[in-house]
């Protein structure tokens, strides 16, 4: 899926997905994934209320799922995560309402854009609160009495550039200068953090000065490129847990796939060509996000194995008296095989997911004008153009214009 998806296929990407849950590969758990990548699907096809309601879908499913997990018990830790309801990553939950956003605004729907964005800003900061909540849970249900460290991570981001950049404008259209202005302020603190992430490429870019002074643009031009980071098993060791050591777990690492693209440029009507500046890089916030709930994920995955270990020390001590030692030690030995290749990590995730924003604001008169983007490697070659006609109309609209290139 995500190959079609990556080569502007979106019709195949959408049948595949749609494939996936009819055959049941994405079953009731995964609800989450499938909504959100038929989300990323409908938005890139135009079907922006297509596209709000599976977003609006993986959100309730992500609430949904998450409330469950803290009310689980002992269930949590006796199941391997990826047999779980799956309930998103951190930014996963973030992301999803700034593609709710721009289909709102497709659909000049100022007021519900700027919710969604807001949205976006204020589960960044709830993050560790959330998470934190859940670690106090699942300590509670935690029986073993070894010394498990619940808690969960930290994480450098509390803020979304492109959540304050969308919330000025919108402010800024609706005549709300004054909170415009507060939204340019906060997105300037923000850009400062985020440039604190390792190899960060963000900055304040002078054009974002255009935010709290609504008649200099009537154009939003957002372009997204590359992909979110691939999960992949990583096995680690935790190293004397109770009275065993070198237990194995298995828990997911995030690996970055960087965008082939350096530069973004949009070429106004063959004559003007206007820089689209990163706003924010989604794959390194995602990095740096997965940090809160890491912990948790090793915590569970620790009891679970040493719930798993004390099972099977209950067989062997039962084979050993019915079969002696060597038939003891030959089933314990088997069963922590057995353990170890059922101990997988959760993969699961939004495929689809790109991994950069850029962004910028232009103004244009009145009727048709052909509008193409252009995506630059770092040798400055061309790497990729897409065209976009738009017909402005004679009024204050704020008309958004979208491109993705996924390399």
């Amino acid at each position: 899926m995500r190959s079609y998806f990556t080569a502007g296929d979106y019709e195949r990407a959408e049948f595949i997905a749609d494939s996936l849950k009819n055959n049941e590969i994405y079953k009731d758990k995964d609800r989450v994934v499938y909504a959100l990548e038929a989300g990323t699907i409908d938005y890139f096809q135009g079907e922006y209320e297509e596209s709000i309601k599976s977003f609006s879908n993986a959100e309730e499913y992500i609430d949904q799922f998450f409330t469950k997990s803290m009310k689980m018990g002992l269930k949590a830790f006796l199941l391997n995560d990826n047999e779980l309801a799956y309930n998103g990553e951190v930014y996963e939950d973030v992301y999803l309402n700034s593609f709710k956003s721009l289909s709102y605004l497709e659909m000049d729907e100022h007021e519900s854009a700027l919710i969604e964005a807001r949205r976006i800003v204020h589960k960044l900061e709830q993050a560790e609160s959330k998470y934190g909540n859940l670690a106090s849970s699942m300590s509670k249900a935690d029986t073993t009495d070894k010394e498990i460290e619940w808690k969960a991570g930290t994480s450098q981001i509390h803020d979304s550039p492109f959540g304050r950049y969308l919330s000025g404008v919108l402010y800024a259209k609706s005549g709300k200068t004054d909170d415009a202005r507060i939204e340019l302020e906060k997105l300037r603190r923000t850009i400062k953090n985020h440039q604190l992430l390792p190899d960060s490429r963000v900055h304040y870019d002078s054009t974002f000065n255009k935010v709290d002074n609504p008649d200099s643009y009537n154009m939003l031009l957002t372009a997204f490129c590359g992909s979110g980071p691939d999960k992949v098993d990583n096995s680690i060791v935790i190293p004397s847990v109770g009275d065993k050591t070198g237990l194995k777990i298995a828990i997911p690492k995030l690996v970055m796939q960087p965008s082939q693209v350096s530069r973004v440029e949009a070429v106004i009507n063959d004559t003007a060509s206007v820089l689209v500046p990163i706003i924010e890089e989604m794959d390194k916030v995602a990095r740096e996000t997965f940090k809160i709930k890491k912990p948790i994920i090793i915590a569970r995955a620790t009891v679970r194995g040493i719930l798993k270990s004390v099972g099977e020390d209950v067989v062997s001590d039962k084979a050993e008296e019915e079969g002696g030692e060597l038939l003891g030690d030959a089933v314990g030995f088997l069963a922590g095989q057995v353990r170890e290749a059922t101990e997988q990590a959760d993969l699961r995730g939004w495929q689809t997911m790109p991994g950069r924003v850029h962004s910028t604001l232009i103004k244009l008169p009145p009727g048709k004008h052909q509008i193409v983007f252009n995506y630059y490697g770092t040798s400055g070659q061309l790497l990729f153009s897409e065209k976009k006609t738009v017909d402005m109309a004679e009024s204050d609209r704020l008309e958004p214009l979208t491109s993705i290139y996924s390399n």
